[in-house]
């Protein structure tokens, strides 16, 4: 009899055991342990994560220490992901697709932003460049493996010319505006806040990437996070996208004070950065979940068809070997975290 109760009590302990995590679940909330700290691989863009990082709400929210590392650029920001250096980082549908197209166990979980006017090719105003065709025989300067390579690249293909007849130079933004000064490059296609140095420096816009997003070939600036990383930890991804998220509807709803908080992390004037913030789009949770971007399976857009299509051309460009089939690009796309910021 007494073995029996032993039993019966047991079974009770484990059924409500069972009930409450159940119930946790159903409720959108993950029982899990926590990591060590959260190692995210940012770059210097007038976005609104920007906002987040000086305003300190990750740290503030997260319950475990934040590292932010710097990269130039997302090919870099790639690497460190290949090494296992960083959890969540930013970067570039050029350099993501290419490093989903190389199996890299990473999704993406975020878009920051569309790109616009914020990156442009640029040259000097006397230098009698008008037009790209004028390019022919000039050094270029442009990230290798970055969106506005990507674009450069495409530039040129649109307008029939061919890259050999131009010196395209691989060049870290930050080198951009010395080298530029000391003449040793004639054109650079980079983003924002280099972009505005080249201008300061006599230069003017002869190809942006709102442009050529016009034209039916968009890049953005996209969140991606280690799957190993993600799977381990969901609700550290999601509470660190509400706090992007709600930086996005600062952005939109009080640009003066999202730029005050991105002149401190540029290092320039609420003046410069409010202009500079113009040529992005960022988006909010609900904004980002629909089919245009990562909503429902729409094989004419979204962004696992741009992502494909960039992988196609890169491929074609002899950038990447190969571009793997669509659905390797649409696994790769993961909502569920965004989706989770919209639970109330």
């Amino acid at each position: 009899m007494q073995d029996f109760r032993q039993r019966t009590y047991f079974v009770l302990i484990v059924t409500g055991a069972l009930i409450f995590f159940t119930a946790i679940i159903g409720n959108g909330v993950w029982a899990e342990e926590l990591p060590a700290k959260l190692v995210i691989g940012y770059q210097v863009v007038p976005n609104p994560e920007m906002v987040v990082k000086e305003l300190g709400w990750n740290e503030k929210t997260l319950g475990i220490p934040v590292e932010w590392v710097k990269f130039d650029s997302g090919s870099h920001v790639v690497q460190a992901f290949e090494s296992g250096k960083v959890d969540i980082g930013l970067v570039g549908t050029s350099p993501c697709a290419a490093a989903i197209a190389r199996g890299l166990d990473i999704e993406v979980i975020w878009i920051h932003d569309v790109i616009g006017d914020s990156e442009a090719l640029a040259v000097k105003k006397d230098s009698g460049i008008r037009k790209l065709s004028d390019l022919v025989g000039k050094k270029v300067a442009v990230p290798f493996g970055s969106t506005t390579h990507y674009h450069l690249m495409l530039a040129l293909k649109l307008d029939k010319i061919n890259p050999d007849d131009l010196k395209i130079i691989n060049m870290e933004p930050r080198e951009m505006p010395a080298a530029w000064k000391r003449g040793e490059i004639d054109a650079g296609f980079v983003w924002q806040p280099v972009l505005a140095k080249l201008l300061e420096q006599n230069g003017e816009v002869i190809q942006s990437s709102r442009q050529l997003a016009e034209r039916g070939f968009p890049t953005a600036d996209l969140c991606v996070a280690s799957k190993a990383f993600a799977d381990r930890y969901p609700s550290v991804v999601v509470n660190y996208l509400k706090n992007l998220n709600k930086a996005v509807k600062l952005f939109k709803s009080e640009p003066d004070k999202a730029a005050a908080a991105i002149a401190k992390q540029l290092g320039i004037s609420k003046e410069a950065a409010s202009m500079q913030m113009k040529g992005l789009i960022p988006l909010t949770s609900e904004e980002q979940s629909v089919g245009k971007y990562m909503g429902d399976v729409q094989f004419h857009f979204g962004l696992y068809t741009l992502l494909k299509e960039t992988a196609d051309f890169l491929e074609q460009a002899k950038q990447i070997k190969t571009s793997p089939p669509a659905p390797v690009f649409m696994r790769a796309v993961k909502r569920e975290y965004i989706l989770k910021t919209m639970e109330k």
